[in-house]
């Protein structure tokens, strides 16, 4: 069934969140395991139907969770020869749309696959708002609004690297938008990490984040944002673990580890109260599913 965005974004905002609402999961017990080896930040997105599509060793796999039960696959080879780079479930058309190199398709719940719309570049990350699609090119070159009424596509606006971060930042991994704003994983001059939000209507930045280090050296490109209402958000970076982002106070940002290891990470609903329930946490061997609530 098709959600609207508008009242979407209403039940994400009404969420209250703070670091003892999604407590530390290392020693928790997860209530479904899989076990999925040779992950390394595989795309995936979940749906407003208990589904969770992931990408991985070119296969595209359908999970009902929260057992994990194998819906069906697709090899990725029947429409691409490329990698899947990003996922998201588009509400606005109740499909998931993969982005492969400069091509993104539309996966139905038929489990039919159409060509959606192919752009200039290759494109790296995807998000949308209640009126537009978002493309993130390679590395963050650079940004695009595109609109689609009526199955047209139409350019709303465009914004080179150099408009949206700092002298020395190197690029952008991920975008994500809820409630009109856009977060970003941004890529700092010693590689490590900082969540930017801006907003969408404007691309102007809201919110500086503070930055996340990776230690040891790491200079790994491993950071994905999932977002709880506008000012919370959730940061997988890999081996530094997962991160809740707290943004509220604009005076004491506050970045809570709750995972050691964490690629990906989704939030799961309740079907009934339209309310987060739950987390999917993909590691490098396993995705796992914990009851936040």
């Amino acid at each position: 069934m098709e959600t609207n965005i508008d009242e979407l974004s209403s039940q994400l905002s009404t969420l209250t969140t703070n670091s003892e609402e999604i407590p530390k999961l290392d020693h928790r017990r997860p209530l479904s395991t899989f076990h999925l080896p040779s992950m390394s930040s595989c795309p995936m997105a979940t749906d407003d139907n208990n589904h969770l599509l992931i990408f991985h060793h070119q296969r595209l796999i359908l999970f009902q969770l929260p057992t994990f039960e194998i819906l069906f696959f697709i090899p990725t080879g029947t429409f691409t020869n490329c990698q899947i780079s990003d996922i998201c479930f588009y509400t606005v058309s109740n499909c998931f749309l993969l982005a492969s190199a400069n091509t993104i398709y539309s996966l139905a719940s038929d489990r039919s696959i159409e060509l959606f719309q192919k752009f200039s570049n290759t494109i790296w990350s995807i998000t949308y708002t209640s009126t537009s699609i978002f493309i993130c090119y390679l590395f963050g070159a650079s940004i695009e609004q595109w609109d689609f009424p009526s199955k047209s596509a139409f350019l709303v606006n465009s914004w080179v690297k150099e408009d949206l971060l700092e002298t020395f930042d190197q690029g952008i991994n991920c975008i994500r938008a809820v409630n009109q704003f856009i977060g970003m994983t941004v890529k700092e001059r010693n590689f490590s990490w900082r969540i930017d939000i801006f907003d969408s209507l404007t691309m102007t930045r809201l919110r500086r984040g503070n930055t996340i280090q990776q230690e040891n050296g790491l200079s790994n490109w491993i950071g994905i944002l999932f977002p709880i209402d506008s000012f919370r958000w959730l940061f997988a970076d890999g081996d530094e673990g997962l991160f809740l982002i707290n943004q509220t106070d604009e005076q004491n940002y506050q970045q809570n580890n709750i995972m050691k290891i964490a690629c990906n990470i989704c939030l799961l609903r309740d079907v009934n109260t339209r309310q987060y329930n739950a987390i999917v946490v993909q590691s490098y061997e396993v995705l796992q599913i914990f009851d936040v609530q």
